[in-house]
């Protein structure tokens, strides 16, 4: 037996009452925005849908088909919901294509295996579905998944909701504006000479500002958990410093779709137990080995908070690199978003950097990173060591060659592969090191530490554009998290969305003001 969805105007209900201040939300999806397109896979006939304003259901093997979420306060126990359908489109002799697993960003790809869940096409999924993503300092944050199409095998055709309103007793959730003002910063005693002057500035900005040196065998996962657990719970910290690589200062291992060994802080900072995958303080790395390097790198976080630039005309540049690769939206499309998004909240201009632009080489690159830029993004593969999608590639040794010691550093947003791990050598360590006297290179850098998926860290890095565009954080973490939110909030496959919080790590200062 094949369960569809409501029928004309029917109604479903998960719970039994409603509040007055209840959210309420439009569904009209007009002919127009709809885009059908024929596939054939393994023998079978498959329609691809496109509508827009829309994303289509990311459950692997299931039908691809037009979903729409949002982020809603509460657990999913306290979440009712209620769809009232005022218009359906029927569609005959159409049958979904499955959706499938995310490509890697990794430099060589693996083949993948087509994947369709026949109990997905028969059964249906559920029209509704509430999924608990985790507590943001005290409060709980689910998502709410409405699909507007439902397939019958039946009579190989699809329903599509094109009017409804949908109801949620509860209110959307948005990442809160508050006074953040609480640094911990977490040293071993070899690095501690270098965090001084960072102290100092911040201490001179009203912040208030504990450290805690730690030394060997105390650097434990279990340990350092307990430790920055016990400012949270005692002193309210809004922002986290780990001073040290990898190796200095130990990750949890966990399992991800990039590695089963994926090195990851995010259970430092998650403080409502197993099942919270949303942080509750901004935090990151400073992925040095010696004082001076640390000193080297928060002084770059002090330059862009003092604007104290030599020239500061990179206040209103940014760059863009794109590979030509990806669809629905490509990388190139992506980035461009986020220029055109950062245009009209900045007044910013760009230097585009296609894969297929002869220009798209190092000497490019360097040449307007010597300039001064507010923001990168990079969108293609990567190697760890590299940006293989340019024309010409980009790599380690061609960060030296960088000249902006008294140009702006900007802020930037690696969406590849592995470039991020938090050890000596990697793109993005090489982007941030540097020897206390010769700033260069990156004044933060924000990248995945294993293999990274297509689509959803695409996702994110635009959502964290176009969440501080609107907002306006005043600091860098604030940016940083929205856009995880954003991917929650438009992507509704939970173990994707899990997995970038693992993947993504800040090297630099949380707390900068990027107030632009």
């Amino acid at each position: 037996m094949n369960h569809m969805f409501s029928a004309l105007s029917a109604i479903l209900l998960l719970g039994l009452s409603f509040e007055a201040s209840a959210e309420k939300f439009k569904i009209n999806i007009g002919k127009s925005d709809m885009s059908l397109s024929k596939i054939a896979k393994n023998q079978e006939a498959f329609t691809q849908f496109e509508v827009k304003g829309f994303e289509t259901d990311k459950t692997v093997g299931a039908p691809e088909l037009p979903v729409k979420s949002w982020l809603i306060k509460g657990t999913p126990e306290q979440i009712r919901v209620r769809v009232n359908t005022q218009d359906v489109q029927v569609i005959a002799n159409t049958k979904p294509y499955p959706t499938q697993e995310q490509d890697c960003r990794c430099a060589t790809e693996k083949v993948k295996t087509f994947v369709k869940n026949n109990e997905a096409y028969e059964k249906g999924l559920q029209q509704v579905s509430v999924t608990y993503l985790g507590a943001y300092r005290g409060t709980p944050i689910s998502r709410v998944d409405v699909r507007l199409g439902s397939y019958s095998a039946e009579k190989n055709e699809v329903q599509l909701t094109t009017q409804a309103e949908v109801e949620i007793n509860q209110a959307q959730f948005s990442m809160p504006r508050g006074d953040l003002k609480d640094y911990l910063i977490v040293v071993p005693t070899a690095l501690s000479t270098g965090i001084n002057d960072f102290v100092n500035w911040k201490r001179s900005r009203g912040y208030n500002v504990y450290v805690e040196t730690v030394a060997s065998p105390g650097n434990t996962t279990a340990a350092l958990q307990t430790l920055i657990k016990k400012y949270y719970t005692e002193n309210g910290i809004d922002f986290a410093i780990l001073v040290g690589d990898e190796t200095t200062l130990p990750m949890f291992k966990v399992s991800t779709s990039g590695s089963s060994q994926t090195p990851s802080d995010l259970k430092y900072f998650t403080m409502d137990g197993a099942t919270d995958n949303v942080p509750d303080i901004l935090s990151s790395r400073i992925a040095a080995t010696t004082a001076d390097q640390v000193a080297a790198q928060l002084a770059k976080s002090i330059e862009f908070e003092q604007r104290s630039y030599a020239d500061s005309s990179g206040l209103k540049r940014i760059i863009g690199i794109a590979s030509n690769e990806g669809s629905k939206p490509s990388d190139d499309e992506y980035v461009k978003s986020i220029q055109q998004k950062f245009k009209d909240g900045f007044g910013t201009t760009a230097t585009h950097l296609y894969q297929n632009d002869p220009n798209s080489k190092p000497a490019t690159l360097n040449a307007a990173l010597s300039s001064g830029a507010l923001w990168l993004t990079y969108l293609g593969h990567g190697s760890g060591s590299s940006w293989p999608s340019m024309n010409q590639q980009y790599s380690v040794s061609h960060i030296s060659q960088i000249n902006n010691k008294t140009s702006v550093k900007p802020i930037l947003i690696d969406v590849a592969c592995q470039n991020g791990r938090l050890v000596s050598g990697y793109l993005g360590t090489s982007f941030m090191k540097t020897d206390s006297g010769s700033a260069f290179g990156a004044a933060a850098y924000y990248g995945g530490s294993v293999n990274i998926s297509w689509h959803p860290p695409a996702v994110m890095a635009r959502g964290i554009a176009f969440e501080h565009v609107a907002k306006k954080f005043h600091h860098l973490g604030e940016a940083l998290l929205a856009g995880h939110l954003y991917l929650a909030a438009n992507w509704n496959n939970q173990n994707d969305i899990v997995d970038n919080l693992e993947w993504y790590h800040l090297q630099g200062d949380p707390g900068m003001n990027i107030d632009f």
